[in-house]
């Protein structure tokens, strides 16, 4: 059983499991949710232009190119795996609809 869990009986049948919870600052969830939003909204397109032009010639032609590095794994569960679940969600989003424009306005 891990350090971050106590089984704590509350009678013969009932078992009650606490856990403690990562404790997210307001300004610390802020920064997990912009860098997982400019992560996603930034290197997400490099990465896809990147591995679709190096498996179409058939060798790595561009290399890997890391303009901001990947947000660091938070545990499940916690406020800011969700800040980093939502930034990333926003960021994809936002970069669907900046190429929708972007092929919008060439008509």
């Amino acid at each position: 059983m891990s350090d971050e869990m106590r089984i704590i009986p509350m009678d013969e049948t009932t078992i009650d499991i606490e856990q403690e919870e990562e404790v997210c600052s307001p300004t610390d969830c802020a920064g997990a949710f912009v860098h997982s939003f400019s992560h996603s909204l930034v290197q997400g397109p490099i990465d896809g232009v990147t591995e679709v032009v190096n498996t179409i010639v058939g060798s790595r032609v561009i290399p890997k190119v890391e303009v901001i590095k990947a947000p660091e794994k938070a545990e499940i569960g916690t406020n800011r795996w969700q800040a980093q679940k939502y930034g990333s969600g926003a960021g994809i989003i936002a970069c669907l609809f900046l190429v929708g424009r972007m092929l919008s306005r060439r008509r």
